[in-house]
């Protein structure tokens, strides 16, 4: 039995949780400052747009938000054993995954969009301005999704303060280049739209610059090699198929809503936006 006094304190849970909680909600803030800078604008059609093409993404990203949290997981096991190859893999793995998934959704983006215009029946305007803002930012996909599984790894290695740089640094620089191309530029949605892709884009490379300076990170050709092997795939995705089905009936009943104000004009869809 583990002796009481050789556990983590309170302090040392916090610093680990709260990062983690301000990792969770990273994404959904994202899209929040695009909604509340373009809502300045005073154009419901514009706001309910934004807020339609948001839910979007929001419902493509969560459903693959296992790339963050079973990283940190896979990530903080091999530095517990002090495996600096088997660390690696943790992050080589779901790097690649998002690769691929981001590919997918770019190659697949007018199927995507008008499957979900076809769900939601949105006006004719609504629609234009939720293009407009989906169809730059659908481009930071493999950016988004690699974000997520950095995050992670950084959470598992216990890195939190890169973590919490990355996180306030993204927020903050959206949070800038959108007043900047929204209200100074009159870009509108698709400012919105390109002040994210910049900000995510900052944060994978200010991410990949930390993960590079990590001791735990040893990357080696052999290493890369058997990390994208057949070995570890399955227990990566067997960790994750019950957070993924749990995710997917939290993000039914967010569309689902999201559908309802659609259904009832532009009107209400942006105030619930």
């Amino acid at each position: 039995m583990n002796d009481p006094s050789s556990l983590p304190g309170h302090r040392a849970y916090l610093r680990l949780v709260l990062p983690l909680t301000a990792a969770t909600l990273s994404t959904p803030l994202l899209g929040m400052v695009d909604t509340a800078v373009v809502g300045n604008l005073g154009d419901p059609a514009v706001l309910g747009g934004t807020a339609l093409a948001v839910v979007l993404f929001n419902t493509l990203y969560w459903l693959f938000g296992f790339l963050r949290v079973s990283t940190s997981g896979f990530a903080a096991q091999a530095r517990g054993s002090s495996d600096m190859e088997r660390a690696s893999a943790q992050l080589i793995r779901p790097l690649a995954v998002s690769l691929l998934l981001g590919l997918a959704f770019i190659l697949l983006q007018k199927p995507i969009f008008s499957g979900f215009i076809a769900l939601y029946k949105p006006d004719p305007d609504v629609a234009r301005f939720a293009w407009q803002y989906y169809g730059i930012r659908v481009w930071g996909a493999p950016v988004t999704l690699a974000n997520y599984a950095i995050l992670g790894w950084l959470l598992g290695m216990a890195h939190i303060r890169q973590t919490l740089i990355l996180q306030i640094g993204a927020n903050m620089l959206n949070l800038v280049l959108a007043l900047l191309f929204v209200q100074t530029l009159s870009w509108g949605a698709a400012g919105a739209a390109w002040a994210l892709l910049i900000a995510e884009s900052g944060s994978l490379l200010l991410g990949l610059a930390f993960v590079l300076r990590s001791p735990h990170f040893r990357l080696s050709l052999p290493g890369a090699a058997a990390a994208l092997g057949a070995g570890g795939w399955a227990g990566m995705f067997r960790a994750n198929a019950d957070l993924f089905i749990r995710t997917l009936c939290l993000l039914g009943m967010i569309n689902g809503f999201t559908a309802a104000s659609a259904s009832l004009g532009t009107t209400f869809l942006a105030a619930n936006a």
